[in-house]
């Protein structure tokens, strides 16, 4: 709808529907909330030829995005599919739930993933916007359910010769002595990791990415000023991934990747084509409303080779959308 054609007129709509739902709330009052269901399970110890898997942006619709695309069919069938990958450990680019601060949305997280808790895969994330709606009531809730974080907004995940970066990118969110502190750390440790001899290649993890084509959000200028200059600098760094952007690009900019990959089931966003794409150079060339996906991530003797799974709206069985390699820096 022309409405909601521009990115400030969707993060509008959001923030409507946010404060109606907050309204709704105010007046009907709320049961105490459900106990979290955390992913208890530990990293496992690394082998050659292990996996991992990414995915973003697994929230639900919520009822009063009337104008946007519902997936309640196809979220429990991404959530499914990565169960049955069995992975090494998931990583999720953010936005878990539609609202941080709903016990009632993280009650509906809880028994989506089941089939991954109940796999006994271990999980981490970085924290999405929709975490912080409400405030910063949203971080309680989502750190309950991942343990392994300890209450870190930004951290490093060790695993064989693989450094996972975790960043959190709601720069307007955070006190400015938070973001500042989090600018020094992720300088400092990507400095650390180059000289660190038993580190062969270092993936850099956030909700917001730096470059897009999306018709609902534009490019996060923050995240292009705070940490792509260091990533680009340093020697190691392979891939910064990132969701928030309910589709799939993968772009190459000085060597380094650059991979949105937001289709765990939130409503997808298509995506600008031809001439009026902000950046020509997508990777992936797929139409302007792409399939749900997520990203399985095997570590090989010479790099990482990326797999992009993907499933149709409607459908049932997945296919592979793209693939990549990430060869380590020699």
């Amino acid at each position: 709808m022309a409405f909601a054609s521009t990115p400030r007129a969707a993060r509008l709509l959001a923030l409507l529907a946010h404060l109606a739902l907050l309204a709704l709330l105010a007046l009907t009052g709320c049961a105490a909330p459900p106990a979290p269901r955390p992913f208890t399970a530990p990293l496992p110890p690394f082998a050659e030829g292990g996996r991992f898997a990414v995915v973003g942006d697994l929230q639900r619709t919520s009822l009063l995005e009337f104008w946007r695309e519902s997936n309640d069919a196809e979220r429990p069938l991404i959530v499914g599919a990565l169960a049955a990958e069995r992975p090494a450990f998931l990583a999720i680019t953010g936005d878990l739930v539609f609202d941080g601060s709903s016990d009632g949305k993280w009650a509906d997280f809880d028994a989506l993933m089941a089939p991954v808790r109940d796999a006994g895969i271990p999980v981490v994330g970085a924290l999405g916007n929709h975490e912080y709606w409400g405030g910063r009531a949203g971080e309680a809730k989502f750190f309950a359910r991942l343990p392994l974080l300890e209450g870190r907004r930004w951290y490093t995940l060790a695993w064989g010769p693989l450094r996972l970066v975790v960043l959190d990118s709601n720069l307007g969110a955070l006190p400015p002595a938070d973001g500042e502190a989090q600018r020094r750390w992720y300088a400092d440790t990507l400095t650390a990791l180059d000289g660190d001899p038993a580190v062969r290649g270092v993936l850099v993890m956030m909700h917001h990415p730096p470059y897009t084509n999306s018709t609902v959000t534009g490019d996060e200028a923050q995240v292009q000023r705070d940490f792509v200059p260091a990533f680009l600098a340093a020697r190691k760094t392979l891939a910064m991934m990132c969701g928030h952007v309910h589709s799939y690009e993968r772009f190459a900019r000085q060597g380094k990747a650059f991979v949105v990959s937001g289709g765990g089931g939130g409503p997808r966003a298509p995506l600008y084509t031809g001439a009026d794409r902000r950046h020509p150079d997508d990777l992936y060339p797929g139409p302007a409303l792409r399939d749900f996906n997520f990203v399985v991530i095997t570590v090989e003797a010479g790099g990482l080779a990326g797999e992009v799974r993907g499933l149709k709206k409607g459908g049932r069985a997945f296919s592979t959308m793209d693939r990549f390699f990430l060869p380590f820096a020699e």
